[in-house]
C-alpha cells in the first residue's frame, strides 16, 4: 500500500472537488436479487507494520469514550493496548477545521515518522464519502473484515461508506435514525395523553404537525412552542431529498425538500411555533430544562443521549451516568412526520497505517461484536449498528430512563430500515452549516428568501472554491 502513496497524495489536492455520492445501488450488500448469498471477493490482507503508537483522529470525545470503556485490553491508566500507546488527536468539527487538518495530515502521511502516522480517523455522515471515495481510507476487507462480520449492520451505513466501485472503506458502531422527542407532562396537559402512539397520531404528517403546533400555542397562550428554533426540523427535510446539494457539474442547488424546510420554517416562525433560537446555542438548549417551554425536538439517539440528557438539568457523573433531576424522564419518543437520519460516526483505517491488525481488531470489536454493541447501547442509550444486538435489547426490555421507561430501540428501529443516504455528498457539512446561518436573516426579516439563498451560495463557495452558482 505504501507504494500507492504518491497517487494518494496527488488525489488529496483534488479530494474536496470529488463527487462520489453514497452509491445509489446495492454496494455493500452481499446478496443477489433472489436473496442468495454472493461469493465474497478475495482481497489481499494488509501487512501489519508493528507500529508502537496507535494514532486516532477525532473531533470530539464520543469515540474516545466508547473506546476507553468497551475496547477489550485497553489500559486507561497507561493509555496502552499491550505495548502500543494509544494517542487521540482532537480538532473541532465546526467550520470544517477537523477536515482541513485531517486533509493536511493525510497528504503528509507517506513522509510522517512511524509514531506520527495516522492509523484511524473518524468521519461524519456529512462528509464520509469525501474520504471513502478515495483510497485514503483502506478497503475494509484488506483488514480481514468479512461480509459475515458485517451481516448485522444496517444497509444504509454500508451504502454511505462504499465507493463507486463497490469497495467499503469505513464502518460504524452506531446508527442514527431520528424521531420526535416530546415532553410528557406538556403532552398530557395539552393533548390529554403522553402515549407515543397517540402523540404520533397528532404529528404523523406535516399538516397534522402544524395543526398540533397551533393547538399547543392556543392552549398555552403562546408560552410553549412546538419547536425551539429555526434549525430544528432541517435534518428531517434534508434527509428526504431527491438530489444532492451539488450537481454533477459542481453547481450549488436547493432540493425541493430543503426549500420546503425554508418555507415552512418561515411560516412557523411568523406564526409563533418556535422561539427563534439557533441550533446548539444556550437558549436552544434551555428549552430542554425543567422550566423549558419547548414541546419537542427532532433528535437522533445520540442527540437524546448527548444533548438532551445534559440539557435536561440532570447531573452526570464521570462515567456519563445521569441522576434524576430537571426534566430528565419527562420525555417520550415517536416517529414524527418523516423517517430521517442525522449524523453517524464512521471509523476509517488510514492508508499507510503501520497498525493494520490493531485497526482491524478495533473495528471488529466495536462495530461487529454484538455483545459489546449490546452493552454500549444498554449503558449509553446509543443506537447501535447491529440488528441482532438491537433485537436482544428489545427482547430484554432495556429501556431509557430519560424517555420515562420507553424502549429507544423499539421506537427507532423501523426508521433505521427506511433510511436512504444515496443523496449525501462530500460537501454536506458546510452546505448545511452555511444554510442555517444564511436563512436566519430571512426568518428574522432582514433579507428576502432570494437574498438569503445567494448569501448561502457565496459562503459555501468560499468553503468549497471548486463549486459555482
Amino acid at each position: 500500500m505504501r507504494k500507492k502513496w504518491l497517487a494518494v497524495a496527488l488525489a488529496m489536492t483534488m479530494v474536496v472537488g470529488m463527487m462520489t455520492g453514497c452509491g445509489g445501488n446495492d454496494a455493500g450488500n452481499n446478496t443477489t436479487d433472489d436473496g442468495n448469498k454472493t461469493p465474497e471477493t478475495k482481497v489481499e490482507t494488509l501487512a501489519d507494520g508493528g507500529g508502537k503508537v496507535l494514532n486516532i483522529w477525532v473531533w470530539n470525545t464520543e469515540f474516545k469514550d466508547r473506546f476507553e470503556k468497551y475496547y477489550p485490553g485497553y489500559d486507561k491508566k497507561t493509555q496502552t493496548i499491550g505495548d502500543v500507546k494509544v494517542n487521540f488527536i482532537q480538532n473541532t468539527n465546526e467550520g470544517g477545521v477537523y477536515q482541513n487538518k485531517l486533509d493536511a495530515a493525510l497528504k503528509d502521511q507517506a513522509k510522517a515518522a512511524a509514531d506520527d502516522k495516522i492509523d484511524i480517523f473518524l468521519c461524519e455522515m456529512d462528509y464520509v464519502n469525501k474520504y471513502t471515495g478515495t483510497d485514503m481510507a483502506v478497503d475494509i476487507k484488506s483488514l480481514g473484515i468479512t461480509d459475515d462480520d458485517m451481516a448485522q449492520m444496517y444497509q444504509y451505513t454500508k451504502q454511505a461508506a462504499t465507493d463507486a466501485s463497490g469497495t467499503l472503506r469505513a464502518v460504524s458502531w452506531q446508527g442514527c435514525p431520528g424521531g420526535f422527542v416530546y415532553r410528557r407532562s406538556y403532552a398530557k396537559d395539552i393533548f390529554g395523553t403522553d402515549d407515543p402512539e397517540k402523540i404520533q397520531e397528532q404529528v404523523s404528517d406535516w399538516d397534522k404537525f402544524e395543526a398540533a403546533a397551533a393547538t399547543i400555542k392556543e392552549k398555552t397562550n403562546g408560552k410553549i412552542t412546538m419547536l425551539s428554533g429555526y434549525d430544528d426540523a432541517l435534518r428531517v427535510f434534508s434527509n428526504n431529498v431527491d438530489s444532492k446539494f451539488v450537481s454533477d457539474d459542481k453547481k450549488l442547488q436547493i432540493d425541493p425538500s430543503v426549500e420546503k424546510w425554508i418555507d415552512k420554517t418561515k411560516e412557523w416562525t411568523d406564526k409563533g411555533y418556535n422561539k427563534g433560537t439557533s441550533l446548539w446555542k444556550d437558549d436552544w438548549t434551555a428549552g430542554m430544562g425543567k422550566d423549558g417551554n419547548v414541546f419537542a425536538y427532532f433528535m437522533p439517539a445520540w442527540g437524546i443521549n448527548f444533548s438532551m440528557g445534559d440539557g435536561s438539568g440532570s447531573k452526570k457523573d464521570k462515567d456519563g451516568n445521569f441522576t434524576g433531576g430537571g426534566s430528565y424522564g419527562d420525555w417520550a419518543l415517536c416517529a414524527g412526520p418523516q423517517a430521517f437520519n442525522w449524523g453517524g460516526s464512521f471509523i476509517c483505517g488510514a492508508a499507510g497505517t503501520d497498525n493494520a491488525k490493531l485497526v482491524a481488531d478495533v473495528m471488529k470489536k466495536l462495530c461487529c461484536d454484538k455483545d459489546i454493541m449490546y452493552n454500549i447501547s444498554k449503558d449509553t442509550q446509543d443506537f447501535v449498528n447491529n440488528k441482532e444486538a438491537n433485537a436482544k435489547l428489545e427482547a430484554d426490555n432495556v429501556t431509557s430512563p430519560f424517555l420515562g421507561g420507553q424502549s429507544l430501540v423499539k421506537a427507532l428501529s423501523a426508521a433505521a430500515d427506511q433510511i436512504d443516504c444515496s443523496n449525501v455528498s462530500p460537501y454536506d457539512q458546510m452546505c448545511l452549516e452555511n444554510l442555517m446561518k444564511a436563512m436566519k436573516d430571512y426568518y428574522s426579516g432582514k433579507k428576502t428568501k432570494e437574498q438569503a439563498i445567494e448569501s448561502w451560495k457565496d459562503a459555501t463557495i468560499k468553503s468549497y472554491p471548486a463549486l459555482s452558482k
